[in-house]
């Protein structure tokens, strides 16, 4: 029996769309998996109350910065701390940091256009920052955008025999709703956010504005939505997902916002896009999965063709640490591939639950050190 199928029984993997295709998806996960983190940043970030992916507005410019940063050295170098909730909660790439050091696996960043970019190794692809999506021209996509994404997609895919492509943006659940509902698959009410409760009055209220703004006519491709609504993240991640799954299995690590990276990968697919969208799948955390203030299988099975997703079933109520305990009040719920990375470990290295959560522990407490 496979650790996969084995988490799966156990309950520290589970479903969480059944769509048909999960046990031949996971049957082809064979080995250790290459880790990149697609990061980006955008205006609509420093909207107040948009988001809690670091504690104001200022420090979320340095979000994608820091949480790259950590994944790679094991500290933050831009500030003094990686991010945190405004309530006191790490970072999910905290969870990151452990299953990748569970699995031996040294984590790739690509850059999609970031204000403030990390102190670390970089894949460069060399674009903007988004602005605000209320200006309905979030983004500026270059002539050499298409092959740019799919040459890094090609040489990832390259490295191991199979493929998790995270992300680090700030305000990402936001432009993630706004993606959905102009790609017409819909969100509203349903995606996930770092805000308890989800702040969904003000997130739908942005999206009203971006897409008032857009002026979007029916006909428009998925590129051009994306650059009028979306963050550079979203576009330049799945082009290389697309190429990516040419060649190998691709896993799609984190909630709602890799929702909106599928959907828009669907619209390409469509389009003409060359890509096999049997070869990839969704992983997230069991806060996205659950979260009564979202609904993650729904979106999902709003798109065709609906894709294989799961979630890593981690449960902090018994950790002795509070900043993790608090994930369970909602307080934090995904980033940084924390669901995906998380997956791999049980699945590759067969870990189990109370070891990997005393593994997260080890990482959380070693902040105090930095």
């Amino acid at each position: 029996m496979s650790f996969f199928k084995r988490a799966l029984q156990e309950g520290s993997i589970r479903r969480v769309t059944e769509a048909g295709g999960e046990d031949l998806f996971l049957e082809g996960l064979e080995g250790a998996p290459l880790f990149a983190c697609v990061i980006g940043s955008t205006k609509t970030a420093l909207i107040e109350g948009i988001s809690a992916a670091g504690a104001t507005p200022e420090k979320r410019r340095f979000t994608a910065a820091l949480d790259s940063e950590f994944l790679i050295h094991g500290r933050p170098l831009s500030l003094p701390d990686i991010p945190r909730n405004p309530e006191g909660p790490p970072s999910p790439v905290v969870i990151t940091h452990a299953a990748l050091k569970e699995l031996g696996v040294i984590p790739l960043i690509v850059d999609s256009g970031t204000e403030v970019p990390p102190k670390t190794p970089l894949i460069t692809l060399g674009f903007s920052p988004g602005e605000d999506i209320r200006t309905g021209r979030a983004l500026t996509l270059t002539q050499d955008f298409k092959s740019q994404c799919r040459a890094v997609g090609r040489a990832l895919a390259n490295q191991r025999p199979w493929v998790i492509l995270s992300e680090s943006v700030p305000g990402g659940t936001t432009t993630a709703l706004s993606l959905l509902e102009a790609l017409g698959v819909g969100g509203t009410g349903m995606v996930s956010s770092s805000m308890p409760g989800g702040n969904h009055s003000l997130k739908e209220e942005v999206v009203r504005q971006a897409l008032k703004a857009a002026a979007l006519k029916p006909s428009a491709g998925g590129l051009e939505i994306s650059a009028a609504v979306g963050d550079p993240m979203q576009p330049a991640l799945a082009l290389m997902a697309l190429e990516a799954s040419l060649h190998v299995p691709v896993v799609l690590g984190g909630g709602t916002q890799m929702a909106a990276v599928y959907a828009l990968m669907a619209r390409l697919t469509d389009e003409g896009e060359p890509g096999d969208l049997s070869r990839v799948a969704l992983a997230t955390t069991s806060w996205v999965a659950a979260d009564p203030a979202a609904d993650l299988k729904a979106i999902l099975h709003s798109i065709s063709p609906t894709p294989a997703a799961f979630a890593a079933w981690l449960d902090f109520s018994a950790s002795k640490l509070l900043g993790l305990r608090r994930y369970e009040e909602g307080l934090v719920k995904e980033g940084v591939g924390a669901g995906a990375a998380a997956f791999a470990a049980f699945g590759v290295t067969g870990i189990k639950h109370d070891d990997m959560v005393r593994a997260i522990e080890v990482v959380t407490e070693g902040l105090d050190d930095l």
